[in-house]
């Protein structure tokens, strides 16, 4: 007989950070490595708007994170499919510290979970903070790293990579 499936235990342990939202963008879930990823708790999280728990970068004209991940959100709700961003900064609120945010780099895939009515029950929000990547590549490329701008997949991940749809799987 197979053994029972804990899917809550598997969704809290894994390594990569994941978001669980509504339809209505309000976080209804959150693991554990999300929570390390932005340093917050799930007290913070738990019924908030995505964009009221994460709003843009006050103090950077430039800023376009909500406006970019609203977009691929929106995308995933009209079409019923998984949405991947291009690297995206998107700074979050430093924890104790209000009106201060931290510049962050990630990588976001956007994931419909459908309901039984065939619609979108919820969204995974999955994301890799690859902060440490982007800024060791501009520190090598004095033009720096433009926001929605895709870096060349280094060498070893070259042959699993799709041309010109920068998707990789390596």
């Amino acid at each position: 007989m197979p053994a029972e499936v804990d899917h809550a235990a598997l969704f809290a342990a894994t390594p990569s950070p994941y978001l669980v939202l509504r339809p209505d963008l309000v976080i209804v879930d959150v693991n554990r490595a999300y929570l390390e990823a932005t340093g917050r708790t799930r007290d913070d999280l738990i019924g908030q708007h995505v964009f009221q728990a994460f709003p843009d970068n006050p103090n950077d004209p430039e800023a376009d994170g909500t406006r970019n991940l609203n977009a691929s959100l929106h995308r995933v709700l009209s079409t019923r499919k998984q949405d991947t961003m291009a690297l995206q900064k998107y700074d979050i609120p430093v924890v104790l510290r209000p009106g201060e945010f931290e510049e962050r780099w990630w990588s976001p895939v956007n994931t419909p979970v459908m309901g039984a009515d065939g619609q979108v029950a919820w969204i995974i929000h999955r994301v890799e903070d690859v902060t440490a990547f982007v800024k060791a590549h501009q520190a090598g490329n004095p033009t720096g790293v433009r926001v929605g701008k895709r870096l060349g997949p280094p060498r070893r991940w070259r042959r699993s990579c799709t041309p010109g749809r920068g998707s990789c799987n390596g």
